[in-house]
């Protein structure tokens, strides 16, 4: 099951020991089915202009959008 849903802006955390993928706000583009072990969605960073397929674990409300609930 998704925690996440289409078109909701989260922080794609950064990948350790690479500096191929920056911290930066991303958003939701699709649901993706269940694989292995992973929930999995791909999203649309405001840094890059590519899609990305990454795990939910990946991902986090930012702390702005948690005070405001």
């Amino acid at each position: 099951m998704h925690k996440y849903s289409v078109g909701q802006t989260l922080e794609l955390l950064p990948l350790h020991g690479s500096s191929a993928r920056k911290a930066a706000a991303c958003e939701i583009v699709a649901l993706l089915p269940y694989e292995g072990h992973m929930v999995q969605y791909k999203v649309q960073s405001q840094l890059e202009a590519f899609q990305r397929i990454v795990s939910e674990a990946d991902l986090r409300v930012p702390a702005d959008a948690v005070s405001e609930q």
